[in-house]
């Protein structure tokens, strides 16, 4: 998974189980500790919310469409405060525009094909 170390791809794309389309940033081994990470996150969180405004996703996975926007952050070791506080932030104002944040720890998942 490229997690936030490449920023511009797109880790994950799904339809959830409530119905919402889904779009996962899986950020796999432990978080950089070099200060970048929070910068990265934001940049990789701006890719996803360009890739669906402009309609990408949408033309790559018809099925999507009108579907709610779900953005989770999914990581193996949990985020450190910045990055949590970043991402709390950001819901908020992503709530506004239509769009959930959310975060789940990867062995919370089941994963179903």
């Amino acid at each position: 998974m490229p997690g936030i170390e490449d920023p511009d791809k797109i880790d994950v794309i799904a339809e959830d189980g409530e119905g919402n389309a889904l779009l996962s940033i899986v950020q796999t081994g432990p978080w950089p500790t070099d200060g970048s990470e929070r910068g990265r996150l934001k940049r990789k969180l701006g890719t996803y919310l360009r890739y669906a405004r402009d309609g990408q996703m949408v033309q790559t996975y018809p099925s999507l469409e009108g579907k709610p926007l779900v953005i989770e952050l999914t990581y193996e070791h949990e985020p450190p405060p910045s990055v949590l506080e970043y991402w709390r932030r950001r819901s908020q104002t992503a709530a506004r525009e239509g769009v959930t944040l959310s975060t789940r720890a990867l062995d919370d998942i089941v994963w179903r094909a």
